[in-house]
């Protein structure tokens, strides 16, 4: 029996190998003379899409350093292989209370004093093939701060703390993608095909 899995990487490279083939053709032949494939990381995985529903920018940055996401691009749009980065922020039970009392203060003094907000924000980290998962990690955690209305805030509503937590699990995801089976399986198979230009990177 062929396991779902290889089953979901085989389709994938059979698409990619037929786009590969119909843009090779279409390209004119002193382009392709010229053209040269820039070396990547042994340990890159194929080129994927990225997309993050908060902090994308930073996030996506602190990404790409790592080997195994060198190739990841923001507009390599149309491509089966995907990252994403969605999350969620929800009041804690505590929070809904202090935050109503908070905001109740704040607007009789005209946001002179600051709200407090008690939240728990998730972070999930996916990589899917043809819009289907291979593999997710999520991260969460509790955090409270104190809001002025009238300040400009640069950290998604996240405060400074919550904003470096959420930076960290980018760091937390790309350790864990380095060790994941799932993620080694689709590279295998992917450099079966079609073989990746590497260069050592050193340390």
């Amino acid at each position: 029996m062929t396991h779902p899995g290889k089953s979901l990487i085989r389709s994938l490279l059979v698409a990619s190998l037929m786009l590969g083939v119909r843009a090779f053709a279409a390209e004119p032949a002193q382009a392709q003379a010229t053209q040269s494939t820039p070396a990547v990381p042994a340990g890159a995985l194929p080129a994927m899409s990225f997309h993050g529903s908060i902090a994308g920018n930073e996030l996506f940055d602190l990404i790409s350093k790592s080997d195994q996401f060198a190739r990841i691009d923001k507009e390599l749009f149309g491509s089966p292989l995907h990252l994403r980065v969605m999350h969620s922020l929800q009041p804690t039970a505590g929070g809904k209370a202090t935050g109503l009392l908070s905001a109740i203060l704040t607007g009789g003094t005209l946001g002179l004093l600051p709200a407090v907000t008690s939240n728990s924000l998730m972070v999930t980290y996916e990589v899917r093939v043809h819009g289907r998962e291979l593999v997710s990690y999520s991260y969460q955690r509790k955090f409270t701060r104190a809001v002025n209305i009238w300040a400009k805030d640069e950290t998604y509503g996240l405060g400074k703390d919550g904003l470096e937590w959420l930076k960290s699990t980018a760091v937390e995801f790309t350790r864990a993608a380095a060790d994941d089976a799932k993620l080694a399986a689709l590279k295998k198979e992917y450099e079966r095909y079609f073989g990746m230009e590497t260069a050592a990177v050193s340390n």
